[in-house]
């Protein structure tokens, strides 16, 4: 009979590391105090194991984020600070059902840019930091419906590797810092998406 390895204990010092509110003071140039107080917060709260409330919660902000910003033609839940959001349907690539998420995204010469972060942080001792589920989604079916304002479009999505990706996650940065958190405190790369609209003029192509 082959041996169970008894499974390791995370250390103290490295159960606070990410968990801890004195640990979350991230560093970010050329952001005001109220930029910084709210990343802190945020990194605070995604530094904690995900568990059945925090879901229903998310689950009920994503519904009532959903409803205002279709509701108010994104006037409302528009704006992550300087970064604009989009409203992402996927296809469910087990359900095959149509799935919908608000995301951030950068706008650049026809097309846009958005990152696909984790739902929490590498969790010393816990879960590690995965994809969301938008993302396994769109690599299984490209094909995607975008609303923005009150235009909705069809779109499809290529997922950017080597130096395109690089390259677009600094711009992606440059506006958003705090997606930077996210990649300081998780173990794995965080996807960058490009969403071309169907009908982009060839000459921007």
């Amino acid at each position: 009979m082959p041996q169970t390895q008894p499974k390791t204990q995370p250390k103290a010092e490295d159960k606070a590391a990410l968990s801890s509110w004195s640990s979350t003071r991230p560093q970010m140039e050329n952001t005001n105090p109220l930029v910084q107080a709210f990343t802190r917060l945020n990194v605070y709260l995604y530094s904690k194991p995900p568990n059945k409330y925090v879901k229903k919660v998310n689950t009920s902000f994503l519904r009532l984020h959903l409803f205002l910003y279709r509701a108010s033609r994104g006037k409302i839940m528009g704006h992550f600070g300087r970064l604009d959001a989009l409203l992402l349907t996927t296809t469910g690539r087990r359900t095959r059902l149509p799935r919908t998420v608000p995301v951030g995204y950068v706008y650049d010469n026809g097309r846009y840019i958005v990152c696909a972060a984790p739902g929490h942080f590498d969790v010393p001792g816990g879960p590690r930091a995965s994809h969301p589920a938008w993302y396994h989604n769109v690599r299984a079916t490209p094909q995607v419906s975008v609303d923005i304002g009150p235009e909705q479009f069809p779109a499809t999505t290529r997922i950017l590797t080597g130096a395109e990706r690089d390259r677009r996650w600094r711009q992606f940065t440059e506006v958003f810092p705090f997606i930077a958190e996210f990649q300081k405190r998780a173990s794995r790369p965080i996807p960058v998406i490009e969403i071309t609209p169907d009908d982009l003029d060839p000459q921007q192509l």
